[in-house]
């Protein structure tokens, strides 16, 4: 009787579970944590959590709880992965300093879903480009297919690029230089496209001889409410036959002049500001010994000059030099750009370039690795661009940028 019984159970089980995944998935009720790093207070700040679940006929909905219950904007968006799908939440969040907080996910198809903001960033293609569009504030625009990243941004009454703009080299250990891009290479494809954030990825292949391909993997994120785009590269290298790469943004300056010249300013283990007459350039540079210890911060120093005779102009102490932050602000007196790079001084050689007539150069080379050791290579910058002085328009530093709420599902 007892077997009889428990057959009968085992068998509505089979059946309830059948029926949940043809069907629906259980709900889920997630404890999110978003904890802010970087010690700022951060109103309204731009936060991203991405899941990966099964791929099911019905899509799953999302509801994002406060600690007081109240629900909180969601933008969802879906990338369809075959047997998953990857789903990005974007979600505005006030952060104080240090600040800890806990919020609630219910993620389930028949879950009552989170409010959706009713405006802000459109996704456009015209003219044979792509245009990021929140009206009246900016206009974005970039090139249709993968490689230079940016041809216009039009913001507070200035256009600040001179495009197309952004590119992305590479330099082989032979010497060769590459590029990503190209009239054959793929269109960007938008992955997030709401009024929270608009996300573009773009995957080219590029060939260094006999060697195995390398796949380059760029993204571009550009949050509302923020006059920046964060450029993810990653290339799996795994001849190790990649020395460098960097990236070139030429910004659309005023001419510099004697009574107003090109200004710049380093975040390095201090602050470095300078002025650059015509045909000036500055450099932060950081070099990591061959030995030493590891986690070490790496010496670095500030040089100005010209291309041709570039004399020392700040240095780092010999012994156990102050971690340069990795950022810099290049100005006229009507726009500026604040770029900042993840992880400065982590390689072998890394350095940003500033010229007068508004160039930016980022510059990261890589220690040749034993037995091709080194397959994954990849920058991290964020390029925000404002008005004049970035005190007053960004109100902020660069090194905000750099480190951005941490956000993850709790176990």
């Amino acid at each position: 009787m007892l077997s009889t019984r428990a057959d009968c159970l085992v068998t509505k089980a089979v059946l309830v579970a059948l029926v949940i995944s043809g069907n629906a998935v259980a709900a889920e009720r997630l404890r999110v944590e978003v904890r802010e790093t970087g010690g700022w207070s951060r109103p309204a700040y731009p936060c991203t959590l991405t899941l990966d679940r099964p791929s099911l006929p019905k899509p799953l909905r999302f509801r994002l709880l406060d600690e007081s219950a109240r629900p909180i904007i969601v933008q969802v968006d879906a990338e369809d992965r075959g047997k998953t799908t990857r789903w990005r939440l974007a979600f505005p969040l006030s952060l104080e300093p240090r600040q800890r907080r806990v919020l609630i996910l219910e993620v389930g198809v028949d879950v009552t879903p989170s409010p959706k903001r009713r405006r802000g960033h459109v996704l456009e293609t015209a003219d044979g480009a792509l245009k990021v569009i929140n009206a009246p504030y900016l206009t974005w625009t970039i090139p249709s297919r993968v490689g230079p990243c940016l041809q216009s941004l039009e913001f507070g009454g200035h256009e600040h690029l001179e495009g197309p703009t952004a590119k992305l080299v590479l330099k082989t250990r032979s010497g060769q230089i590459l590029s990503v891009g190209g009239p054959k290479a793929p269109a960007w494809k938008a992955v997030r496209r709401g009024p929270l954030a608009v996300t573009l990825l773009g995957r080219q292949t590029v060939l260094v001889g006999k060697s195995t391909p390398i796949v380059n993997r760029v993204e571009l994120d550009f949050p509302v409410s923020r006059s920046w785009v964060r450029m993810d590269w990653q290339l799996d290298d795994p001849d190790d036959r990649i020395a460098e790469i960097r990236l070139d943004v030429d910004l659309n300056l005023d001419a510099s002049t004697p009574a107003a010249p090109s200004l710049v300013d380093f975040g390095a283990g201090t602050w470095v500001y300078s002025r650059l007459r015509s045909g000036q350039i500055a450099v932060l540079e950081t070099q990591r010994p061959v030995a030493g210890p590891p986690g070490s911060a790496a010496a670095w120093r500030v040089s100005r000059g010209t291309a041709k005779a570039l004399r020392a102009f700040v240095v780092s102490r010999p012994v156990r030099p102050v971690r340069a932050e990795g950022w810099v602000h290049l100005m006229d007196r009507k726009r500026c750009l604040a770029l900042a790079v993840d992880g400065f001084g982590r390689e072998r050689l890394e350095s940003i370039q500033a010229t007068a007539a508004g160039g930016v150069r980022v510059r990261r080379v890589f220690a040749s690795q034993e037995g091709g050791a080194a397959t994954s290579k990849s920058l991290r910058c964020w390029l925000h661009f404002v008005g004049f002085p970035p005190q007053q328009s960004a109100a902020t530093s660069p090194r905000h940028m750099q480190t951005p709420p941490a956000v993850r599902v709790l176990r």
